[in-house]
C-alpha cells in the first residue's frame, strides 16, 4: 500500500552498504521508523529532501515490516537553524530526547504542530543563546504535559492547597510542588524557586512562539533545567541533560 505523509526528519542511521533508516515524526501517525533504499548513492535524488531538521512530504510503500520511502518533496529546509551551529546541536538534542520518550505510530497532532511551530520560531528569528533556552525549555515542558505528565504547579501535591509564595520543593516522584508545610513527606526534592514556578506555569499556559518574548535571567534558565532534566530522566529512565 501507498502513503503519504507531512513529517520532520528527525534522525538517520546508515545500514547496509547504500541504504538509510529515517526517524520521521509525522502529523498523520506520529513517529515512524522507514527504510530510504540506495540514498547513499552518489546519484541518489530523495536524499536531499531527507536531511535531519526538514520538515516534508514523504511517500512510501509499505506492506509488511518497515516501510520504504519512494518519494520526498522538502516543505521547510530550515537553513536558518541549519546555519547555526548552537542552534543545529540544541535541535539535535530535542530530537533525540523526543526519539527516546515518544513510541511508534502514536498519532499527536499536537506534539506534531508543538515541534512544527518550535522549528518555524527558531528558523524565523534572531534567536541567541538565551531566547534558544526558552523556546526549548517551553517546547519540552509542553510536550511532557501533553503526554499526560503535566506538572502541577498550582496548588501542593500533597494538601491540594493553592502554592504560596514561600519555600515550596520540586518532587519528581509526585509530579509537581510540595508546600512548606508538606515537605517533609518527600525525602528526594529540590527546592523550587517563586520565579521557577512562574516561569513553568507561562510555559504551559501559552503559545510556544509567545515565550521569545520573554527575558529571563540566565540563574532561573539554568535551575529550570535541573527541574527538566529531573523530569525527563523521571519519565524515560534515561539520562538527559539539557
Amino acid at each position: 500500500m501507498d502513503y503519504k505523509y507531512q513529517g520532520i526528519i528527525l534522525n538517520k542511521r546508515e545500514v547496509g552498504e547504500v541504504d538509510r533508516i529515517y526517524t520521521i515524526y509525522t502529523f498523520e501517525a506520529g513517529k515512524i521508523r522507514v527504510l530510504g533504499k540506495g540514498v547513499r548513492k552518489p546519484n541518489a535524488k530523495l536524499a536531499g529532501n531527507l536531511e535531519s531538521v526538514t520538515q516534508a512530504e514523504i511517500f512510501m510503500s509499505k506492506n509488511k515490516g518497515m516501510g520504504k520511502i519512494t518519494g520526498s518533496i522538502a516543505i521547510n529546509n530550515f537553513s536558518n537553524i541549519k546555519s547555526n551551529l548552537d542552534l543545529v546541536n540544541r535541535v539535535f538534542y530535542v530530537f533525540k530526547i523526543l526519539a527516546r520518550i515518544i513510541s511508534e505510530e502514536e498519532k499527536d497532532e499536537k506534539i506534531f504542530l508543538l515541534l512544527e511551530k518550535y522549528l518555524t520560531t527558531m528558523d524565523a528569528n534572531e534567536v541567541g543563546e538565551d531566547k534558544a533556552d526558552i523556546l526549548t525549555l517551553g517546547l519540552l515542558f509542553q510536550i511532557l504535559a501533553e503526554m499526560g505528565y503535566r506538572l502541577e504547579m498550582e496548588k501542593c501535591v500533597h494538601c491540594e492547597k493553592k502554592l504560596l509564595l514561600e519555600n515550596n520543593y520540586f518532587s519528581i516522584s509526585r509530579g509537581g510542588v510540595l508546600c512548606a508545610n508538606c515537605q517533609n513527606v518527600e525525602n528526594k526534592k529540590i527546592l523550587i524557586s517563586n520565579e521557577a514556578i512562574k516561569l513553568i506555569r507561562i510555559f504551559l499556559q501559552n503559545r510556544l512562539e509567545n515565550l521569545i518574548k520573554l527575558k529571563v535571567p540566565q540563574a532561573d534558565i539554568n535551575r529550570l533545567k535541573i527541574i527538566l532534566n529531573e523530569s525527563i530522566n523521571w519519565f524515560s529512565g534515561e539520562n538527559f541533560r539539557i
